[in-house]
């Protein structure tokens, strides 16, 4: 029998001055320092350079943002990114890269040295306190477990915000294997669908709405995978409960688990889980994920899963693995435990290619 349910996929002009007329040329006294100066044209464009303040290597990927425009620079594989000068000669810059902490800093155009470009960021660093955290959007009187539960969700909203932008800069269209199958009674599964679909990066996700995330039609439902960029979505933060419960072990690696759940105004269907975010670098690994509130009125009673994380490029994450389970007919027993789910499904990430520039691979 083939599943009818299915989870949805919601990435220096240089100028010719002409040079005309006749020139009349005059001799006029000048100090000494105004004869150096004299015929120096300053410079259109600054390099920024965003390296690690102690190891001092190149932040590749970085975010460079004149907060005058709000237009956004990525950093290259040197760390490094070309703005032009304002006419003011005035850059307000803001440096940001997952895993560190931002700086901000104003350049003079007059006063541009490649020490005042170099932007040396320290990494953030995460210490769970020992006090116990029970409660859901309620926050606790222990400021060092507050605090780094905003550290936390800062870095998930920062890389999730530079994910859009590197989407943007660096299109892209990722190949995928969906596999699906219905778990009958016995638990022998006779037939796994398989086809590719394909995504690409211009398509937004599915909108985020609160309580809204399972969709029906015509006797099917959809749910769209949850992602980086809803769970940095302001509408996602404004409707959830986040809390840091631990750091532990994650494949060879720490990770800090940041814990979601809807706000007590949430009446439907929505999103659950954890978060589980390298405590070195601050990329998302992985989320589990599973549908808390299901409208009993339709079929689907219960869903969980996860999605892990791949790195095309530094600092960037995109959906590598999907696998979900679901249950439309059987029920929990007496004691609340639930047997088998009646569909599985896995959805694998085979190519990316890049349609245009191509973004840096990075040593780091």
């Amino acid at each position: 029998m083939k599943p009818t349910s299915r989870l949805v996929l919601s990435i220096p002009l240089f100028t010719l001055e002409a040079l005309a007329g006749v020139f009349a040329i005059s001799i006029v006294e000048l100090p000494s320092g105004d004869l150096l100066h004299f015929g120096r044209r300053q410079p259109s464009t600054v390099v920024v350079t965003v390296i690690d303040a102690a190891a001092r290597y190149p932040l590749a990927n970085a975010d460079v943002i004149d907060l005058a425009t709000q237009q956004h620079r990525f950093t290259d594989d040197h760390g490094q990114a070309r703005l032009p000068w304002p006419s003011d000669g005035q850059l307000r810059l803001r440096v940001r890269e997952v895993g560190y902490q931002p700086l901000q800093r104003t350049l003079s155009q007059n006063a541009a040295s490649e020490e005042a470009a170099t932007f040396a960021l320290s990494k953030v660093a995460y210490v769970i306190s020992s006090v116990e955290k029970t409660s859901h959007c309620v926050t606790t009187d222990d400021s060092a477990s507050l605090a780094l539960s905003v550290a936390v969700l800062e870095q998930l909203r920062q890389g999730a915000q530079k994910y859009d932008e590197f989407r943007r800069l660096y299109p892209f269209e990722m190949t995928f294997e969906r596999r699906s199958a219905y778990v009958p009674e016995n638990g022998k599964i006779s037939r796994i669908s398989s086809n590719i679909e394909t995504y690409k990066s211009e398509i937004p996700p599915r909108e985020y709405r609160p309580g809204d995330i399972v969709r029906y039609l015509n006797g099917s439902f959809s749910v769209p995978i949850l992602f980086l960029s809803t769970l940095g979505d302001s509408v996602f933060w404004d409707h959830h409960c986040f809390i840091v419960r631990s750091v532990e072990s994650l494949q060879d690696a720490r990770v800090v688990r940041l814990e979601f759940s809807p706000s007590p105004d949430v009446t439907g269907p929505d999103w659950a889980g954890d978060a589980f975010i390298d405590s070195a670098t601050s990329i998302l690994k992985r989320v589990d994920f599973r549908v808390v509130k299901p409208n009993p009125s339709y079929s689907l009673k219960r869903l969980e899963g996860y999605t892990t994380f791949s790195s095309p490029s530094p600092y960037i994450v995109v959906p590598d693995t999907t696998g979900a389970s679901w249950w439309t007919r059987r029920n929990p027993d007496a004691k609340g435990n639930w047997p088998q789910p009646d569909y599985v499904q896995m959805i694998y990430m085979q190519e990316m290619k890049y349609r245009k520039a191509k973004p840096p691979k990075g040593d780091k």
